[in-house]
């Protein structure tokens, strides 16, 4: 039983109070390079993370969810659009 609640809470995302664990990067960037934008870029990506965090998304899943509103829904899979990939039957 005790083993059992040791991997409970592995899925959470880690947090520093309030904010996601994740915002250490940009603030230990800006304590190694101590410039107003370092500062900025910073604030920004706390920001950020902190909106994506409300909204329940990770940071990969809003990458992807950014990339697929840049690409758009349809791929094709050949240049010449008369040939399209065959479908595989296994």
């Amino acid at each position: 039983m005790a083993g059992e609640l040791l991997w409970r809470d592995t899925g959470i995302p880690p947090k520093i109070g309030p904010l996601d664990a994740r915002a250490i990067f940009p603030i230990g960037l800006w304590l190694f390079h101590w410039s107003y934008f370092t500062a900025a870029v910073a604030a920004a990506s706390i920001v950020g993370l902190y909106l994506m965090q409300r909204t329940g998304m990770t940071p990969m899943a809003c990458l992807r969810f950014l990339r697929l509103q840049c690409i758009g829904h349809r791929r094709e899979t050949m240049s010449n659009e008369r040939q399209w990939r065959r479908r595989c039957r296994w």
